[in-house]
């Protein structure tokens, strides 16, 4: 086979290669970024808990402070009874007393229900704290790996580009020329025929084209996609390179 050929199946493989890291490299900041909004979210049903909890404790303050006032109102009018200067007046006061005890009835059934529901709230707010500390330990983590991976890929390209260059100083300028147009236009631009098809569009190619495919003595294009064909069996694939 033509060494022009073989060189532009190890340069499309490379190529696919440096797209897929190119690819990676712009995902990566991605994936910190979506850790950063998981732990804003995390953070903002803390900060919920916690405006909750002031709230319900509030609440709770509020009751307790109504109770000791209805408290002292009930031991006021208790001592109003002795003093009822008609059993109308008596009447009168106890009744009152009973309205304010069903009252202060209430508020307890009310206090103990908040109480219970503040415990539920403390609850989720420890769960929504350790929440916030397992989300800042993996967005720190994802920012190793993201680090570690871009020098990585980084270096990589960077030995990667100088071996692509020396893979087009090796080939001719029109061949070059050839493979990068196709490439602009199809994405990529080597592909194999077999059995008298060109499985980069996959149509049937002309028996005397895949003669000459066969052959490797020169570039031939498929007539329908333009793309270079070859028949190499030990051409390499993208994850090769």
């Amino acid at each position: 086979m033509r060494e022009e050929i073989k060189l532009l199946v190890k340069l499309q493989a490379l190529d696919l290669w440096l797209d897929k890291a190119q690819r990676l490299m712009k995902e990566l900041p991605q994936q910190i970024q979506d850790e950063s909004q998981a732990l804003e979210a995390a953070k903002g049903r803390l900060e919920a808990f916690r405006q909750n909890l002031k709230d319900l404790e509030l609440e709770r303050r509020g009751k307790e402070k109504e109770l000791m006032e209805l408290g002292d109102k009930v031991g006021e009018k208790k001592g109003r009874l002795f003093q009822a200067k008609s059993n109308e007046e008596y009447s009168a006061l106890i009744k009152e007393i009973e309205s304010l005890k069903e009252r202060i009835s209430q508020l307890e059934d009310e206090v103990i229900l908040l109480l219970d529901r503040i415990e539920e709230v403390k609850a989720q707010e420890e769960a929504a704290k350790k929440e916030v500390k397992e989300k800042e330990e993996s967005l720190e983590a994802a920012k190793a790996r993201f680090h570690k991976k871009l020098q990585e890929l980084e270096q990589t390209l960077q030995e990667r580009q100088k071996e692509r260059e020396g893979l087009v100083s090796r080939l001719s300028k029109r061949t070059h020329q050839i493979y990068e147009k196709v490439k602009k236009n199809r994405g990529y631009a080597v592909v194999r025929a077999e059995k008298y098809t060109c499985l980069g569009c996959h149509m049937e190619i002309p028996p005397q084209t895949f003669v000459e495919v066969k052959k490797g003595e020169e570039i031939i294009q498929c007539p329908f996609c333009s793309r270079i064909l070859h028949c190499w069996e030990e051409a390499p694939k993208e994850d090769e390179e």
